[in-house]
């Protein structure tokens, strides 16, 4: 039985993607930073997923999991790097509109006339903040985005190596977004934007070192998702948002160090 571990995997895609391994025979480990909210979404999926504490902006905490998985387990055949957080600005179609959201819907504008014509309004009168660009943006925030989105997934990945080198099809699956796209950027969402690009140049990096030794390094943009990131709003579920990465982790020939989009190669 292989064995797949997902960080953020309480949650969103990360949940979904855990579901579909588990379905396919995968022994899962689910990465959580809150250990309760991991093992209720264990539970939810029955045998061979198994909650463990984890936060990927933590050495000890890694370092924790890596010990279990040597003692335990031995090898790991599957890294996905799942978790990741978006700028403040991304909730502000959730968090900003609140209870009007409803009522201009329901009598005067859709969901996407909101975005284009309400929104910026509001925050050109100051009620919500102004979307960050990349020649204004605090780079304070711009460092705790990295810490996690770029930093984590680097941890996780030189911690695990050893790991994966005992399997015999190794595997790392970055989560990325297409606004990390070099084509796409655009200075708009430039935190996020940049830890994802940062991340598909780590991808490239990683699978030119470890291509030797059997392990295969991927990323790929899920799309845009109905999950707490993503909002209400998004027109994709997190079937689709989870289907590329679950194509990755389990067909058995694959190209490596590579960008995909609906398990198609696509330019960095």
């Amino acid at each position: 039985m292989k064995t797949a571990l997902v960080t953020g995997g309480n949650r969103g895609i990360g949940l979904e993607i855990c579901k579909q391994l588990q379905a396919r025979g995968f022994t899962v480990i689910m990465g959580s930073r809150d250990m309760e909210k991991g093992m209720v979404a264990a539970a939810s999926l029955g045998k061979n997923v198994i909650a463990k504490q984890l936060d990927v902006t933590s050495e000890e905490s890694i370092q924790n999991l890596y010990n279990f998985l040597k003692l335990e387990i031995g090898n790991l055949d599957v890294l996905i790097n799942n978790a990741g957080i978006g700028e403040k600005s991304f909730g502000v179609k959730e968090s900003a509109l609140g209870k009007a959201k409803d009522f201009l819907e329901a009598n005067v504008y859709g969901a996407k006339q909101i975005r284009k014509v309400i929104a910026p309004v509001l925050r050109k009168s100051g009620i919500i903040p102004q979307r960050a660009m990349a020649g204004s943006v605090n780079l304070d925030d711009v460092r705790y985005l990295m810490e996690t989105n770029l930093y984590g997934s680097w941890r996780m990945i030189q911690l695990m190596i050893p790991l994966l080198k005992n399997s015999e099809d190794g595997r790392i699956i970055n989560i990325s977004s297409g606004l990390g796209e070099l084509k796409r950027l655009s200075g708009d969402y430039p935190a996020y934007s940049l830890s994802k690009t940062s991340l598909n140049a780590l991808t490239i990096m990683l699978d030119n070192e470890l291509s030797e030794s059997g392990i295969k390094v991927n990323a790929l943009d899920p799309g845009w998702v109905r999950t707490d990131m993503g909002g209400a709003d998004a027109p994709g579920n997190v079937s689709q948002g989870a289907d590329t990465a679950v194509w990755l982790a389990t067909e058995e020939e694959i190209p490596h160090g590579k960008f995909f989009r609906d398990r198609t190669v696509i330019e960095w």
